[in-house]
């Protein structure tokens, strides 16, 4: 069993790697003249493929009025379509445009260089270090994952 100090640095350490990453995110959104809820729903809606204004608004812990401003703004900058469903026409399906998704990929270029200009300042042995942390770090983020009861307290006592 890991000990709380030990957590507690690593849990540190990770704030600090993600408020840079996050800065470095932001900096780059703030030139694209969309509000931070337009960007996640463009990813949002990218990473899925398509949506529907309810998931949306679900994911972004907004109100269905406030989805759809954040949608109607989407839609006036030509980033996504909003087209009826032809199962049940009362559901509307949100997908992202080739502009849309040049537009996310652009983003994940800049989050790629970015890591890619930290990760190249390591030595070989210091990559290979990272390398390996972050295999383990990815294994036990599937293993809660795929055991959602693992996180719940009586297994933390």
């Amino acid at each position: 069993m890991v000990g709380q100090e030990l957590i507690k640095e690593m849990i540190d350490l990770q704030r600090r790697v993600d408020r840079d990453r996050r800065q470095y995110e932001l900096d780059a959104w703030m030139r694209l003249h969309l509000g931070i809820g337009q960007v996640k729903a463009l990813f949002f809606i990218s990473n899925r493929g398509a949506t529907t204004t309810g998931k949306l608004a679900a994911v972004l812990k907004v109100t269905p009025t406030n989805v759809t401003g954040i949608v109607d703004r989407l839609l006036e900058k030509e980033l996504i379509t909003r087209i009826g469903d032809p199962d049940d026409r009362r559901v509307l399906v949100l997908r992202t445009t080739s502009q849309g998704e040049k537009l996310v990929a652009e983003l994940r270029q800049k989050r790629k260089e970015r890591m890619t200009e930290i990760f190249s300042r390591f030595t070989e042995e210091e990559a290979k270090t990272v390398l390996q942390s972050l295999k383990i770090l990815a294994k036990a983020i599937e293993l809660g994952e795929s055991n959602p009861e693992s996180d719940s307290p009586e297994r933390q006592s």
